[in-house]
């Protein structure tokens, strides 16, 4: 249903720009936000499924680790062909929205139906849960409680994304630069992705996350110390981060993915889109906070933001406020994250296996 939906709220989130050109901002505003509230929701009602069908395509916990970095792979390099082409096919069009936003609109048409094609293998004989049998689940999955408030704290506090525009134009003093600091945060994590599976198995995707946090911790603080008047260094310290970080940004479904086998096993429920809905509502969270928590914090350091076109001088502080949330919040975010998550969470790779296998026994004998 996706695959119908999401296409023809985009067209009608995206493509209709010329024709509100002459309206008022009250009905600009009311569209926008009427259209794209509607797309977020249909975009997420899909996200849990869709992420869930790793958990039925296969029982082996070490093909769905697989089956989840490479979903998040290709949509990583999804974003990536999106901003660099999108440009392009909209020069062709002589700026054309309409048409512009319909070709990538059938174009996802055409890929997201490609999901059809999938086999599920792992079938539930239970009937659908209540909503009762739902919050019980997620209330009694002690890990799955960790893991969302470890998401929460790393990635609510990384304003990286909120405040790479402003970095560029305010500190670096060139707007263009905002696509090189995106684009080499971004294109590491493709590099490194395909090997995440074969390191989850060699260490684990414990030790794995951790290292990732106490690089991100380490560099950010580096970053916040030297390179404010540098951007060649920047860009140098910001592409070793992203290599080792990577993991952190690949593995999450991962964990969701263990949470359903702990919920099965410990307490016989197993609602596999239950526990990605949880990830795609946590990830809509995190993200509405650092985006929100990232521009107020700026604003109360006195940024201003420039109106009518007009370019602003802003105040040393501001500028020094700016750099400091960019930076050490990520840091404190993730150390707080792994704090939480060395402290609480012991799913390892072994105890899921073995998870894995007596409900396997468990679903054959029922």
């Amino acid at each position: 249903l996706a695959a119908i939906s999401v296409p023809i709220m985009t067209v009608l989130c995206f493509g209709f720009s010329d024709q509100l050109l002459g309206s008022s901002d009250g009905v600009r505003i009311a569209y926008a936000a009427i259209t794209y509230i509607v797309w977020g929701t249909l975009y997420a009602a899909a996200d849990a499924p869709a992420f869930a069908l790793s958990t039925v395509i296969t029982p082996n916990p070490d093909e769905r680790n697989v089956l989840l970095a490479n979903n998040q792979i290709t949509g990583i390099v999804g974003i990536l062909l999106s901003i660099a082409t999108f440009p392009m096919v909209l020069k062709a069009t002589d700026n054309n929205f309409m048409l512009s936003v319909s070709i990538f609109a059938i174009i996802s048409l055409v890929l997201m139906s490609l999901q059809r094609f999938t086999k599920e293998r792992v079938k539930s004989t239970k009937k659908e849960p209540t909503m009762k049998e739902i919050f019980k689940s997620v209330l009694n999955n002690k890990y799955l409680k960790i893991i969302v408030g470890v998401n929460l704290l790393a990635n609510g506090a990384n304003f990286a994304m909120t405040l790479a525009p402003y970095l560029a134009s305010d500190i670096y003093k060139d707007p263009s630069k905002v696509s090189l600091v995106l684009g080499i945060t971004i294109l590491p994590v493709i590099l490194v992705a395909p090997f995440i599976p074969m390191l989850v198995r060699k260490l684990g995707k414990i030790k794995l996350l951790s290292i990732a946090f106490g690089a991100n911790v380490a560099l950010s603080v580096l970053t916040y110390l030297v390179a404010f008047d540098s951007f060649e260094l920047f860009l140098l310290i910001s592409l070793l981060k992203a290599i080792l970080i990577a993991p952190q940004i690949v593995i999450y479904p991962m964990f969701f993915s263990d949470v359903i086998e702990y919920d099965c096993y410990k307490n016989g429920t197993r609602f596999e889109a239950v526990a990605f809905a949880t990830q795609a509502f946590m990830a809509k969270i995190s993200g509405a906070v650092s985006g929100g928590l990232g521009m107020w914090i700026i604003g109360i350091a006195g940024y201003k933001a420039s109106t009518g076109g007009q370019a602003v001088t802003q105040s040393a502080s501001a500028l020094k406020a700016m750099w400091a949330t960019f930076n050490l919040g990520s840091a404190v975010g993730c150390l707080l994250a792994l704090i939480l998550f060395i402290k609480f969470y012991d799913l390892t790779e072994e105890k899921v296996k073995e998870m894995a296998l007596a409900n396997q026994a468990k679903l054959g004998n029922n």
